[in-house]
């Protein structure tokens, strides 16, 4: 029997969307950051985040191809600012504070519709262990973006790749979600809007049911032919709720 259901917070617990104007705002805010902590760097907001966009998105197909996530601090020095001239020690000091702002600013985001009812009905009426498993370069975001959607209590834990040092697909980072739910794979759903990420992991680790909803980042996450296959896949994430406790009905 399924006792817990894990979600994917980036297009499926959330819509979201990007285009050059959260690009256009993700530089601003960038520069803003650094004004206020009295950094200097030698380039105005738009042509310092041409530099430093360009390190984020080779830190990101370097760490999709590793499956290993770095802290905020060694992604910002390491990766973004690599070729740009600045104070290491004050860059490093308010590299979480940059990563919150990038998750937040470069992806337009919002709480998909019905997301909230669901979750309150698999905590209430199906008893469920409730959690997340998302990738995030941020150590916070993820707690914070929760509490202010008003959902936070329905979830029992929170596994994050910026924390335990695991991106998925690896399998770490859902044997350390199973762990902290006390429970089995075999005993878990896991609900994501990827097949390379949230269907391939899940599977391979022998999860009780898998759940895919499409979103914006689906198309982009999903290039080639993968072998798995969701047990559902769905439009509506309240679906998640109706198929798990139709389930249990027919136990």
């Amino acid at each position: 029997m399924i006792k817990a259901v894990m979600f994917d917070m980036g297009g499926t617990l959330e819509d979201l969307y990007s285009d050059e104007r959260n690009d256009k705002a993700t530089a601003h805010a960038l520069y803003e950051i650094l004004k206020r902590h009295d950094i200097d760097v030698p380039y105005e907001a738009e042509p310092l985040w041409d530099i430093v966009g360009a390190g984020i998105q080779a830190y990101k197909k370097h760490s999709e191809l590793t499956l290993i996530e770095l802290k905020p601090e060694e992604i910002w020095c390491d990766w973004g600012f690599k070729d740009v001239p600045v104070d290491r020690e004050k860059l490093a000091e308010i590299s979480e504070e940059i990563a919150h702002m990038w998750e937040t600013t470069f992806y337009d985001r919002r709480l998909r519709e019905h997301a909230a009812e669901m979750l309150k009905a698999l905590k209430e009426d199906l008893n469920m262990h409730v959690s997340v498993v998302s990738n995030t370069g941020s150590l916070f975001q993820v707690f914070s973006t929760l509490k202010n959607y008003g959902v936070r209590q329905y979830f029992d834990e929170i596994t994050l790749s910026s924390i335990v040092g695991y991106r998925k697909p690896h399998p770490n980072i859902f044997r350390i979600a199973c762990a902290q739910a006390g429970l089995d794979p075999s005993e878990c759903a896991f609900v994501g809007d990827t097949l390379s990420r949230d269907v391939v992991g899940p599977r391979k680790m022998g999860f009780g049911r898998v759940f895919k909803i499409n979103s914006f980042l689906t198309p982009q996450k999903d290039i080639g032919k993968f072998s798995v296959e969701p047990d559902y896949q769905i439009t509506d994430i309240y679906d998640v709720y109706t198929l798990l406790k139709k389930e249990r009905e027919q136990a």
